[in-house]
């Protein structure tokens, strides 16, 4: 369940899309309008023309759009009206603290693009510190993953070791000998046939054979048992899966539009003893 949930996750962050709100987008066609027409450099604060840039105060943001809105009215100059609306809106989106901490945010770590065939704003490709996000959240998923199977293990382990403990109990060798003793989960279940033998606890298979029961052969997990490599190595898998079968299909079209049969010294049949009849 952990493992599919963290598969699950990490498949999540991969394939992470950017979903704008109506502000943000506001905000990245001013910004594209300004770019477009002042250069890359241009951004709210220096259109404004404020001293302090990012540092002005909401205060200092509404004395200067007065300033500005008195020196650039559309009653003055027809010509700037589209100029006019746009000191409106930055002053607006700056003088609003949250549109103003998204701004900030996206003016830190860089604006979407205009995609004319997606219709809309993306990022040209996923930022560098998203990737770096999405590895540290899938290597701690792996460290995470080795913790549990680590915990299972030691679980496991003490588990076995109370059962030889246990089973050591009824021996009055005192390991000196042997003793066969018979031994039940629980009421239900099939009653085992134990040997302790000069120490050692075997179980006693049906068929007589004698298998040990120890800790040395519970395997502790390391990190190619996490998801860490098993993840890459399932998905490999079923990619391969996925192209035998397509070529599989393929083939199987081919033989269909050619019309070609398989001789019938090729074709066999397998039968319930296992051998090959030819038909």
């Amino acid at each position: 369940m952990v493992f599919r949930f963290t598969w699950c996750f990490v498949l999540l962050l991969a394939t992470l899309a950017y979903c704008f709100t109506p502000d943000e987008i506001e905000i990245f066609q001013l910004q594209k309008e300004l770019v477009d027409k002042y250069g890359s450099k241009m951004n709210f604060y220096k259109f404004l023309k404020l001293k302090n840039l990012d540092k002005a105060t909401a205060k200092d943001i509404t004395k200067q759009f007065r300033s500005l809105s008195k020196k650039y009215h559309p009653d003055k100059n027809r010509n700037n009206r589209k100029l006019y609306e746009r000191l409106t809106l930055v002053a607006k989106i700056l003088g609003n603290g949250e549109k103003r901490k998204t701004y900030d945010y996206y003016l830190k770590y860089g604006f979407p693009e205009y995609n004319f065939a997606k219709g809309g704003f993306v990022f040209k490709r996923s930022k560098l510190h998203a990737w770096i996000a999405v590895g540290f959240v899938y290597f701690a998923c792996g460290i995470i993953h080795w913790v549990i199977l680590k915990i299972q293990n030691n679980a496991n382990k003490r588990r076995i070791n109370g059962f030889l403990k246990e089973v050591k109990s009824y021996d009055d060798t005192l390991g000196l000998g042997e003793k066969r003793l018979s031994f039940k989960y629980s009421q239900d279940s099939e009653e085992k046939q134990i040997m302790v033998r000069y120490g050692d606890v075997f179980v006693v298979q049906p068929d007589g054979t004698e298998a040990e029961i120890t800790v040395k052969d519970v395997k502790d997990p390391g990190l190619r048992d996490t998801m860490l490599f098993t993840l890459p190595m399932w998905f490999c898998r079923r990619l391969k899966g996925i192209f035998v079968r397509n070529d599989t299909l393929v083939v199987q079209e081919v033989e269909k539009k050619g019309g070609k049969k398989p001789s019938k010294a090729a074709v066999s049949v397998q039968v319930p003893n296992g051998r090959a009849k030819k038909d």
